[in-house]
């Protein structure tokens, strides 16, 4: 540094403010990258109300066992991506296509929705869209297929890989029987796609009466089968690894109810979004908890890989 010219004691003052500033650049601390992460969920209060004034304080999200710093909560604003699934035991009945209708009606103007057929082979009746006068004629043009020798793991595999690759908040709601059925492969499969695509599972399934649902039978065609826990398996954790709901009913009278229950559930979610330390490696535990009393938080249970 070249002072020629400068008193001595400006030059000095002037050696102290750089060696000063040196030292500030070279002790400035390194702030920690992070990753975003946003998920979905749902509050309600002890009567079973939907609570509609959370904010970040209100919550608590652990990731890894450890608290992780909320950065944002407020309503969620990505729209719904349903992929309706009605099991082709069910199909022809009713009640069914009517509750069906109903829900896909209550629904519009929030969500794109698609209607598949599941059973002896998964169909997609009409891809994700908003018409819901073509969802309408669609369902009252469900074919009546031979029930049986169906595979509802399999089908709800390939649903959640369809919905992999969908902007919005993704949903399965299927519609389905409480019969045995044997499975061609493991649920773990299906809980992995749930987990990949950030996908919601909902189940509303069906009990009795007895008469309605006729039983698989030695006869009726199977793939190489596993264990028949593997149906209930997917029915029961789907759900709660996903933040999803499981509702059980006993007469056919039941659906509506049931689907109008998901439909609030949905209409009624939050998003929150945290951080997460980059370079931590984490172990996809998630839990959402809340510090207010009186409060159920649903949402998932694991971290998405997308």
């Amino acid at each position: 540094m070249v002072m020629k010219g400068l008193p001595d004691v400006v030059r000095s003052i002037a050696v102290v403010a750089g060696c000063a500033a040196g030292v500030s650049l070279l002790a400035a601390p390194q702030i920690p990258r992070s990753i975003q992460r946003t998920i979905y969920f749902t509050a309600t209060d002890s009567h079973g109300a939907y609570v509609d004034d959370l904010t970040p304080s209100d919550l608590v999200v652990r990731e890894a066992g450890k608290e992780r710093q909320i950065l944002r909560v407020g309503p969620a604003q990505a729209r719904l991506k349903v992929a309706l699934a009605i099991d082709e035991m069910l199909s022809p009945l009713d009640d069914v296509r009517r509750a069906a209708a109903g829900f896909v009606d209550r629904l519009q103007g929030t969500a794109d929705v698609a209607l598949y057929l599941v059973g002896g082979a998964t169909t997609k009746i009409v891809d994700f869209s908003a018409d819901t006068r073509l969802i309408r004629q669609a369902l009252n043009a469900i074919p009546n297929r031979p029930a049986g020798g169906g595979n509802l793991v399999e089908s709800l595999y390939r649903i959640a890989s369809d919905t992999r690759a969908l902007e919005g908040r993704r949903v399965i709601v299927i519609l389905t029987p409480e019969v045995p059925q044997r499975s061609g492969m493991a649920a773990g499969g299906v809980l992995d796609q749930l987990r990949d695509a950030n996908a919601v599972l909902h189940a509303a399934t069906l009990v009795g009466p007895a008469d309605t649902i006729a039983a698989p039978t030695p006869e009726m065609a199977h793939l190489e089968t596993m264990d028949e826990v593997e149906r209930d398996r997917v029915l029961n954790e789907g759900p709660k690894q996903s933040g999803g709901l499981r509702l059980s009913l006993l007469r056919l009278e039941s659906f509506p109810a049931a689907l109008d229950r998901i439909r609030s559930e949905l209409l009624h979610q939050y998003e929150a979004s945290y951080a997460f330390p980059a370079g931590v490696k984490s172990d996809g535990r998630l839990s959402l908890s809340a510090k207010r009393k009186d409060l159920t938080i649903r949402g998932p249970r694991q971290v998405p890989k997308t």
